[in-house]
């Protein structure tokens, strides 16, 4: 599984499906990442999370069942 930091992809499976993602690395502020997800590539709208590291970004990846087709 391919996880792009700053980049915006289409949850084409899994959990939000048809929604737009982008991670951003957060590393200098919270020591983690964040997860946005939104209905528009834009992300002018929507919703975020927190990771604290890169294994735990990928075990949410897992756990959402996603698939991406990165932008």
């Amino acid at each position: 599984m391919e996880i792009k930091i700053g980049v915006v992809g289409e949850i084409v499976a899994g959990d939000e499906i048809r929604s737009f993602i982008k991670v951003v690395d957060d590393t200098e502020k919270t020591g983690g990442f964040l997860i946005l997800t939104s209905s528009t590539p834009e992300m002018k709208d929507g919703f975020d999370n927190w990771v604290e590291n890169e294994k735990s970004l990928s075990k949410y990846f897992i756990e959402s069942g996603w698939i991406i087709r990165w932008l």
